[in-house]
């Protein structure tokens, strides 16, 4: 007969990241179904709603994602007028895509949502422990590493 072993928290930083990213993605990505969002569009749309406008180089760096799938995000976004491109106001060659109104619409009750599953994904910390949290894993994803505290332009969003 196998002796069944307690689930113990794995000590490997990067598994615990990696597990913790997962539990968001699937608890975001609930929350936000009923709206037809994801959390791939619900961050672009959060990204949006948090600039006057921003090249698609500048999504896909701001997200770590390939530029075929912001294009496609977007693609997305337009269908739905939730976003548009805009010729961008410094280089005519680029495009700026914007958060339109319905898409500021849309974004606050996603954000409701997402905000709902994140107190349940968190339940088990209090507020001191989130905003430590907070701030560990703003310096672990802000550039120039976690000495530094600052946080880049798409990244201030909280």
């Amino acid at each position: 007969m196998q002796r069944r072993q307690e689930t113990t928290a794995p000590e490997n930083i990067g598994l615990l990241l990696s597990l913790a990213s997962a539990q968001g993605v699937a608890a975001a990505n609930t929350a936000l179904a009923p709206l037809d969002l994801n959390s791939r569009s619900y961050s672009l749309l959060e990204l949006l709603a948090t600039t006057d406008g921003v090249s698609q180089r500048e999504l896909a760096d701001a997200l770590r994602l390939d530029p075929s799938q912001i294009v496609a995000l977007v693609d997305g976004l337009e269908r739905r007028t939730l976003a548009e491109r805009r010729p961008h106001v410094s280089d005519r060659r680029q495009k700026s895509v914007v958060i339109t109104g319905p898409g500021r619409e849309l974004y606050a009750q996603a954000r409701e949502r997402i905000d709902g599953s994140i107190d349940e994904l968190l339940a088990g910390l209090d507020d001191d422990e989130r905003q430590t949290l907070r701030l560990l894993l703003q310096r672990v994803v802000t550039p120039g590493s976690a000495r530094t505290a600052g946080a880049d332009r798409l990244g201030q969003a909280s």
